[in-house]
């Protein structure tokens, strides 16, 4: 069994390209005062902006996907998210 546990050290100790690790996160960005925060991803054919929203009542955190299609107006397409991201609060 050290002949494996060697293996595997050797193999995560490795050289290995640093941005194939990281995620694809374009921009972060928290909103403090109701809890959103909101973080941006390259995709393909457009991007992707994740919303996660802390409900103070049921103490969860919740989470939508909008997907901004290369095509679409990028700021319209953020602004109704954001929007819609604070009607429901």
């Amino acid at each position: 069994m050290n002949w494996l546990r060697k293996a595997v050290r050797n193999w995560l100790s490795q050289d290995r390209p640093v941005h194939a690790m990281k995620e694809t996160v374009v921009a972060s960005r928290d909103i403090n005062q109701q809890g959103m925060s909101f973080n941006l991803y390259r995709a393909v054919g457009g991007h992707i902006l994740e919303s996660r929203t802390y409900n103070h009542k049921t103490d969860r955190t919740e989470g939508t996907l909008y997907m901004i299609h290369e095509d679409d107006d990028f700021a319209k397409q953020v602004a109704q998210a954001i929007m819609l991201e604070q009607m429901k609060l």
